[in-house]
């Protein structure tokens, strides 16, 4: 591994992000916000809208003996697109961790419902806006300086705006293009708020043991890193001077004179996103290409950086058509102990028996606890998802390794979340695989998306080499 410097963890104070505010508008858009993202208000509206999606759905089966085939489907088409409005709606007034988890939907193509997807797409880019006027408030309590005092040019309306912040386009004084984004006030009471209900509603998995409490930690605790913009202009500095081997990769630059922890500016990176990339009818050799870069850029922060962008959703990726990838939004990274990293590397490719002793023995490295063995429920749950998985997709015998596996076929995706279903229902993942599996998800969906023709096992065999080489291991 190169000697580059890894993200680190500061921050910066930031004044009150209500300062200044005056005026009825900005006060009743302060107001609403500050509700949706209070704990009682933010837990009735996520009651609300279960109950409202339950109530939908005992309708929808309340009408359906009394329609035709045809009429059937189309009410319960109608119901799906109904009831993702409503999800995408709710999910994106109140931001934060909800949000991310209607984010994580929008990636089961295999799962929601077609007519339900499209809603939850948007979520990916289309969440509402701050008011211009909040906008401007949040920028000037933070940076000390309005917008446009800082730059030549600031667009109040974003063009971007997600979980947990939103994007502007601005100019620099010197003509550089750049993106601002802004963090939304309250966000970090808001994950406090939803966290506090997640932990509420899972106690039953939480008691089951399928659901550990360091497991919800962990994710609490990533969330929460993700408000400091500071920390997130390191990953980006890292991850543009780590990504380099890889020509085709583009991340952007970080302007730190114009950023502090809730407000980051950036040079602008080309592309678009995944369903425009699609919508041009790119070929099979250009969706290919891309397919294979982007298997190439997970291995390559998995088994060289040891440290890896874990927010997969199509927003965070822009495609151009000479085969680049841009990567953008670097709050959720993930670093990958080397202890980790090595016992991957054992089971990845593994060309022995699942039932043997010696795969027994990684299968308990990886996934049991000090001192304590790994039941055979679990060890037969990894066994199954090598096998109905990863040896598909990853053909171990080396007569095999220039095979490519063609991602258009949507069965191994349902392989995929199946095996993984078994292994979390036999308590045999641990918190190291949480966003390794969320990347994971991510890749895979958009490969298949891509319909992408892809060596994988090529791929990942020379990655392994190379993180073997650079260790010194063997």
């Amino acid at each position: 591994m190169s000697a580059t410097k890894r993200p680190s963890g500061s921050a910066r104070p930031l004044a009150s992000a209500a300062a200044g505010l005056t005026g009825n508008v900005v006060g009743d858009m302060l107001q609403r916000l500050f509700h949706s993202t209070s704990a009682t208000g933010r837990a009735l509206r996520l009651a609300g809208l279960t109950a409202g999606v339950t109530g939908s759905y005992v309708g929808y089966m309340a009408q359906r003996m009394f329609l035709g085939v045809e009429g059937r489907d189309t009410k319960r088409r109608a119901t799906h697109a109904k009831t993702g409005h409503r999800i995408r709606d709710e999910l994106q007034l109140l931001r934060g961790p909800v949000m991310k988890v209607g984010q994580a939907l929008s990636l089961h193509t295999d799962l929601v419902p077609e007519e339900m997807l499209a809603e939850l797409t948007k979520l990916q880019m289309e969440a509402p806006g701050m008011h211009p006027s909040l906008a401007l408030a949040q920028f000037r309590a933070s940076v000390g300086r309005s917008p446009e005092q800082v730059f030549k040019r600031f667009d109040a309306e974003p063009f971007a705006a997600a979980s947990l912040g939103q994007v502007h386009r601005a100019v620099m004084r010197d003509g550089t293009c750049a993106a601002v984004k802004i963090q939304y006030p309250g966000i970090r009471a808001a994950i406090e708020s939803d966290f506090r209900w997640i932990r509420n509603v899972t106690l039953p998995a939480q008691a089951s043991g399928h659901l550990p409490k360091a497991a919800l930690d962990e994710m609490e605790s990533q969330i929460v890193a993700e408000t400091d913009y500071v920390r997130e202009a390191d990953h980006i500095e890292f991850f543009r001077t780590s990504l380099k081997p890889l020509d085709f990769v583009v991340v952007p630059d970080v302007y730190r004179d114009c950023s502090t922890d809730r407000v980051l500016t950036m040079s602008v990176v080309a592309g678009q996103h995944l369903d425009a990339f699609l919508a041009k009818h790119p070929s099979q050799r250009l969706r290919d290409i891309v397919g294979s870069r982007l298997l190439e850029l997970f291995y390559f922060q998995v088994l060289i950086l040891k440290v890896l962008h874990a927010d997969p959703h199509w927003g965070n990726y822009l495609f151009n058509d000479d085969g680049t990838i841009g990567l953008v939004d670097f709050g959720c990274v993930k670093q990958l102990g080397s202890e980790f990293i090595g016992r991957l590397r054992k089971s990845f490719l593994y060309p022995g028996r699942t039932d043997s002793p010696d795969f027994r023995r990684i299968v308990q490295e990886q996934f049991g606890s000090p001192g304590k063995k790994l039941s055979s429920v679990s060890q037969r749950a990894v066994a199954d998802f090598a096998e109905r998985f990863y040896r598909k997709v990853y053909p171990p015998d080396l007569k095999d390794a220039d095979r490519a596996f063609d991602f258009s076929d949507p069965g191994f995706l349902r392989d995929f979340l199946r095996a993984a279903g078994k292994l979390a229902r036999a308590k045999g993942s641990t918190t190291e695989y949480i966003f390794l599996v969320r990347a994971e998800i991510g890749l895979y969906t958009t490969l298949h998306r891509l319909k992408a023709r892809v060596h994988t096992s090529a791929i990942v065999r020379r990655l392994l080499a190379e993180s073997r080489k650079e260790d010194g291991s063997s």
